[in-house]
């Protein structure tokens, strides 16, 4: 009789307790228990699903009942590309600036020996400018005086020769052509320069870093 009895209560414990169970809320991640709804950049949604992929970048993680309980944001293919590409080329310029820092403290040890390789690197480049400016200024004088002529004439209201002017336009040209040349002598010279004057400023911070 007690047997029955204790059956008939564990049924009826049972069958209390079921309804219980089913409005518990499944946990988030569950089979079946959770829906994911992706965004986009106006944080609209456009696409639903049971999984979580790569290109749901933006979505929001809802239960059963469609409440919102976790938000994630997933890094896009294309940004994890350049992120990978942005790390290797900055571990890129660190090794390179590594190596020509052991070069600059193995080449130099003063900034005095740093100025006397500047000066010598400079000899051959400071001619050069000296040159192109000499052939300049052969140019514009040479120029001036066909440019006179053709002034001179015309003041007398003569007729100016056609080779006077063929002269004069082929003079201009090699005026054009030599300023350039004097630029980029110029330019190349003031880079060299540059160059050495960062060579000792670095010379200078990697002696006061080791000291």
């Amino acid at each position: 009789m007690r047997l029955i009895r204790s059956i008939v209560i564990l049924t009826v414990a049972v069958t209390l307790a079921g309804p219980t169970l089913a409005q518990q809320k499944p946990k988030p991640g569950g089979t079946g228990a959770v829906m994911y709804r992706c965004l986009d950049a106006r944080g609209k949604a456009y696409y639903y699903s049971d999984k979580l992929t790569p290109e749901c970048y933006q979505a929001e993680e809802m239960n059963r009942q469609g409440r919102v309980v976790k938000r994630h944001e997933t890094v896009r293919p294309e940004q994890a590309q350049k992120t990978a590409a942005s790390s290797t080329a900055g571990q890129k310029n660190a090794a390179e600036r590594q190596r020509r820092d052991r070069a600059l403290m193995a080449t130099y040890t003063s900034e005095n020996e740093i100025d006397l390789a500047r000066d010598r690197s400079l000899v051959i480049p400071a001619q050069a400018v000296k040159m192109a400016e000499k052939r300049l200024e052969k140019a514009n004088a040479q120029l001036f005086d066909l440019k006179t002529q053709a002034n001179r004439l015309a003041g007398q209201q003569k007729a100016i020769p056609p080779h006077l002017l063929e002269e004069i336009d082929a003079k201009q040209k090699e005026v054009s052509v030599l300023e350039a040349e004097s630029l980029q002598r110029k330019t190349y010279a003031e880079s060299v320069r540059a160059r050495y004057d960062a060579d000792k400023l670095r010379f200078r911070e990697l002696q006061l870093a080791g000291n």
